[in-house]
């Protein structure tokens, strides 16, 4: 304890507003520790890339209500890192992550909180996908990153898909020039070497008439996915994070949820008749969304909806609970987000699994 008269002291820069009590805070009561052995803490967070939130654009038109100095890069990281730090997690996948930020920010920081990092950058993008996983926890087996374009074009797993898909060259152009990529990593517990998991973490095309091509990004992951955790590593657990950029009512929900998509569904035509591709897709895993359907996990002036997803496999895995999103309240206390008390326009999911 200080005593005598405070000091004052001089800023060098413009004084701006801290966050005050931020979206986070009362979350982080949840996960003051990290959760014991046979228990795994995930988070799925779009963190919203510099890259778009330090637009004209963005500071116009998709966030007029966003105070200027809290879309700036420095102000958002410190708030993100307190806010990952404190969810204690010991997997943490993140979409929008600027390769600088990763390199000079995100990695370092959660360096010392334990968490090693990899990421998968999107060739024309200049972001990408980055998973943390906890050191004294888990250690990496494999890495099996893949571009959705490229692994269509090129791998035999997806020949099948891809001739089915030259049968419509509107949508398959379309596809191909996309950069979305798919970040995959086979982690082994040190706890139990014979605990292996898939951990995978995606970001898909984010038109809102692009259903039909995210249905066919997603048939890339769960074949790819299916590969490596059928193939490679026998029968091991899945954890699929991302923002898929689609509601529960769509047909990648409906998709990853069920197993199959028939061709008859409607998001075949979601971008017109012109654009139409029926065909049926399935997939072998039985995965269910660990936090529900919340009402929204991306909340912007003009839209909110529950974008963000992480699904588990119901055969290796059951959420042992799930940590409630901020109120609406917070959410909306300066209009929307981004804001200065949340760096994102899109919440972190975060939920406790436990092994079956």
């Amino acid at each position: 304890q200080r005593y005598g008269p405070p000091r004052e002291v001089e800023s060098s820069g413009p004084v701006e507003a801290g966050p005050g009590a931020c979206t986070f805070d009362s979350r982080h009561l949840y996960t003051k520790k990290v959760c014991g052995e046979g228990y795994v803490r995930a988070v799925s967070y779009n963190i919203l890339a510099d890259t778009y939130a330090q637009t004209e654009f963005s500071r116009t038109v998709l966030y007029p209500y966003c105070a200027p100095y809290a879309l700036e890069l420095d102000y958002r990281q410190n708030l993100l890192k307190k806010e990952l730090a404190g969810y204690s997690a010991d997997l943490v996948c993140l979409q929008e992550v600027d390769k600088s930020v990763f390199v000079d920010s995100l990695a370092p920081a959660l360096d010392a909180f334990g968490l090693e990092g990899l990421f998968k950058i999107k060739e024309k993008q200049h972001e990408g996908l980055a998973t943390f996983y906890r050191r004294d926890k888990f250690s990496l087996l494999s890495q099996h990153d893949i571009a959705f374009s490229e692994a269509l074009l090129s791998d035999p797993l997806h020949k099948e898909l891809c001739d089915k898909l030259a049968k419509y060259p509107l949508v398959q152009e379309k596809v191909l020039q996309r950069s979305s990529v798919l970040q995959v990593s086979v982690l082994q517990s040190t706890i139990d070497p014979s605990r292996k998991i898939c951990i995978a973490n995606t970001h898909l095309y984010w038109h809102p008439k692009g259903g039909n091509i995210r249905l066919i990004q997603i048939a890339v992951a769960l074949s790819h996915i299916k590969h490596i955790a059928c193939d490679l590593y026998p029968s091991i657990p899945i954890i699929f994070c991302g923002d898929f950029n689609s509601t529960p009512s769509s047909g990648t929900y409906s998709f990853i949820n069920s197993g199959g998509i028939a061709e008859d569904h409607e998001d075949w035509v979601s971008n017109g008749e012109e654009e139409r591709c029926n065909m049926p897709l399935s997939h072998p895993f039985k995965l269910i969304s660990a936090c529900g359907e919340p009402a929204y996990t991306n909340y912007v002036g003009g839209f909110h909806g529950c974008l963000d997803y992480i699904f588990i496999d119901k055969n290796g895995l059951e959420v042992e609970q799930v940590i409630p999103l901020p109120s609406h309240e917070e959410v909306t206390t300066h209009q929307a987000l981004p804001s200065v008390s949340h760096p994102s326009d899109h919440i972190a999911l975060i939920c406790d699994l436990k092994w079956k």
